[in-house]
């Protein structure tokens, strides 16, 4: 069985909390009940997960799930990857945010609203100072409704991270902001 990514939640699960049910389990990654049942057999068969039953339990129903010396060393190496994995995904974007900024800067304007999510406008706005692009970000709303408090002229132009091309003109024409100065993020 090769190991994925989506199974490290269970796995980390069984290394950092002592878990005694199948549904805690469940519970504790996020995986399906019917999944985690089907993972711990085959994980139990690779000699991953040790299961050990309670005789003494009245109910005979409890369990423990321990991580074996090699099941440790699974999640090890899946931690590995999935960090690999989120730095490639983060690279790409910052190349593409990269690119779009710098082709916004090639148009001269200097001031920019970000429409979006704080969590990117953090990611803009590190861009643009770790590429000393000539962008100075003057303002930042979570919805492009929230544009109707500024004025046109407070910015040369709005990067909008929700939306498509098509909606620009309903926002410019709702806003009375000139869609020249809108444009989208990806």
């Amino acid at each position: 069985m090769e190991l994925f990514e989506k199974y490290f939640p269970l796995l980390d699960a069984l290394e950092t909390q002592s878990v005694t049910s199948q549904r805690q389990l469940s519970e504790q990654s996020g995986i399906s009940l019917g999944h985690v049942n089907f993972l711990l057999k085959k994980l139990s068969e690779k000699g991953l997960v040790k299961i050990k039953n309670f005789q003494k339990n009245p109910n005979k129903s409890g369990y423990l799930y321990l991580l074996t010396p090699k099941g440790l060393e699974a999640k090890s190496q899946l931690a590995v990857r999935f960090v690999r994995s989120r730095l490639r995904e983060y690279n790409h974007l910052r190349d593409a945010l990269t690119k779009k900024l710098t082709s916004i800067e090639k148009n001269s304007p200097a001031n920019v609203i970000f429409v979006g999510p704080p969590m990117v406008k953090d990611f803009v706005d590190s861009v643009i100072k770790e590429r000393r692009l000539k962008l100075i970000l003057v303002g930042h709303y979570n919805n492009w409704k929230d544009l109707k408090e500024i004025k046109p002229e407070s910015f040369d132009i709005a990067l909008l991270f929700d939306g498509n091309s098509g909606g620009l003109k309903k926002i410019s024409d709702n806003l009375n902001i000139p869609k020249k100065k809108l444009t989208v993020l990806w």
